[in-house]
């Protein structure tokens, strides 16, 4: 009833590989298409560093601020310098 030929066998086996074979189609055109509708990434320089902020004390109440701005715990410090 269920006998093995090299036909048979060579049916299955072609089967087997088509499908692989479009598996591997398919994910590749999945891949394309997601790289298609990616934004591109800006290039980044070699050499640039981001920009830092010195952080100096506040004169009244000794809180770290960014160089030049105001202290905004002036108001709220329990610690106030006289």
């Amino acid at each position: 009833m269920f006998t093995l030929s090299f036909g048979k066998i060579l049916v299955v086996l072609l089967v087997i590989v088509a499908a692989w074979k479009g598996l591997r189609l398919l994910t590749a055109m999945q891949r394309k298409l997601e790289e298609v509708q990616r934004p591109p990434v800006p290039p980044r320089e070699s050499g640039a560093q981001t920009a830092t902020t010195d952080l100096v004390p506040c004169p009244r109440c000794g809180t770290y601020v960014p160089n030049g701005t105001w202290c905004p715990s002036v108001e709220e410090c329990s610690l106030k310098k006289a």
